[in-house]
């Protein structure tokens, strides 16, 4: 069987890349700008550009599976972009894999937690691309199968792992509302599992699924102390409360637009860092059998085995 992977320089694709090939998959994969973070020897690397449809068209060819990695990921910045790539290239994707015949098209999607009143372009656009390929699902039995992760984290992992530790170690990082907002951690290797159960099970196919690590008793205080006290630094101390932050994140915003400065908070930062929603996997338990491999334990032990052996930390 044959995959086609795309944002396969990221941190979450070339983690697909990789689990496919240990798999016995033959995997074909769509690169944009970035070079690969891990470059596998048996898959087949692409450049192409997904707002592009006859860039990558070629790439579909004798394909089986697609999984659609490739996004436009910031909590702020012009709505180009977002719309482009978040909407506009997942609907080049899914008219390709109708046309060459894709038995399975996996969408990596995004958790919907955020307050509607901050409800950022990464999310609207992801959603928005969600409707429209579970309409096609619904008008011709498009074999799509949406995954939303949660807080993705794991060796190699850049925003819930080395940019936070960037900003600990600069002591530019402050707890909102005490930190007690819920870490929905989803370590690589689980998410992993759960996009290897999709492809699989016939049952998934026009269905969605939140994907974490079911464990809502760890706060983004105790995941950035833990993180801290790895790279043998101080706890975070400071801390301000809900609606000053987003007070400051709006004002931040507004600079950015007009100034081009880049905001140390966000709104969408914000309402991640103070979820307190619970986040339900069931339809993944019992449809994909899916179960959490690797606890929270596990996975802060193996960042911590991957900061070392990188240099990241002593």
């Amino acid at each position: 069987m044959k995959c086609l992977v795309t944002g396969a320089a990221g941190f979450i694709g070339s983690s697909v890349v990789s689990r496919l090939i240990r798999e016995g998959y033959q995997v074909k994969a769509i690169i944009h700008n970035s070079i690969p973070l891990k470059k596998e020897d048996k898959a087949e690397y692409i450049t192409g550009d997904i707002t592009d449809i006859n860039s990558i068209k070629e790439a579909f060819k004798d394909v089986d599976y697609v999984i659609h990695c490739a996004a436009h990921v910031n909590d702020y910045g012009l709505q180009q972009p977002f719309y482009d790539i978040n909407y506009h290239g997942t609907k080049n994707l899914a008219i390709l894999s109708e046309k060459y015949n894709v038995k399975r098209f996996i969408f990596l999607s995004h958790i919907r937690y955020e307050s509607s009143s901050d409800f950022g372009l990464y999310a609207k656009t992801k959603h928005m691309a969600e409707n429209f390929l579970l309409e096609k699902y619904k008008e011709n039995n498009f074999p799509v199968v949406i995954i939303r992760p949660g807080n993705v984290y794991g060796p190699g992992a850049t925003i819930w792992v080395l940019r936070i530790l960037e900003s600990l170690k600069k002591n530019r990082i402050s707890l909102i509302d005490d930190g007690k907002g819920i870490f929905l951690h989803t370590y690589i290797d689980n998410l992993l599992d759960a996009i290897i159960l999709s492809l699989k099970n016939k049952q998934a196919i026009g269905e969605d699924f939140n994907i974490t690590d079911d464990d809502y008793s760890i706060t983004w205080k105790k995941y950035f102390d833990d993180l801290a006290e790895i790279a043998k630094l101080k706890p975070v101390s400071r801390n301000i409360s809900k609606k000053t932050a987003l007070r400051i994140g709006r004002i931040m915003i507004f600079l950015n637009k007009i100034f081009k400065i880049k905001p140390w908070v966000t709104p969408v930062s914000v309402n991640i860092l103070t979820n307190y929603d619970h986040i339900s996997i069931e339809k993944a338990k019992k449809l994909l059998k899916y179960s959490i491999k690797v606890n929270y334990e596990e996975g802060l032990k193996k960042i911590n085995e991957w900061l070392i052996s990188e240099n990241y930390i002593k």
